[in-house]
């Protein structure tokens, strides 16, 4: 089937999903994800999320990511729209520097960025912007140094 086609299909399964089913969680392209939907009103397009978590994992090598992992992704608000949950395990090779895009996801709740190999990378202080966040896991992600007070 050709890919032009298959889009169309899949932006008409989308839109049905978020435009009929009250359906709190949608899968989108197999690693982007829409949470608490809202029937007729989609605040968070699938474009937006694509762009800004694409600007991130650029950052790295990814070629170990799974994207059918369904359990890695991307998650936004609707009511905001606004990206609230990142979840990248196991699959992020490169450094975490200071002036990474993830400081730019001001509204961050929850982010786990475990089991990644996160070469020479120091703790950034940055994570200290991030105030929203309620969840942080990082663990065996070969960051160094010391958590800031400020998280």
């Amino acid at each position: 089937m050709p890919e032009s086609l298959l889009r169309f299909h899949f932006l008409s399964l989308l839109l049905l999903c978020c435009c009929v089913s009250p359906a709190s969680f949608a899968k989108i392209d197999g690693l982007y994800y829409l949470d608490d939907v809202v029937v007729g009103v989609v605040a968070c397009l699938p474009r937006q999320i694509l762009e800004a978590f694409t600007q991130f994992t650029n950052e790295f090598d990814t070629r170990s990511c799974n994207h059918s992992d369904y359990s890695n992704g991307a998650w936004c608000d609707n009511s905001t729209g606004a990206v609230t949950k990142i979840q990248l395990t196991g699959c992020l090779s490169g450094t975490l520097k200071p002036n990474s895009s993830l400081f730019g996801f001001h509204q961050l709740r929850h982010l786990d960025l475990s089991n990644n190999n996160f070469i020479s990378s120091t703790f950034p202080s940055k994570f200290g912007n991030l105030n929203r966040l309620e969840v942080l896991i990082l663990s065996s992600s070969g960051l160094l140094g010391h958590v800031p007070s400020s998280i």
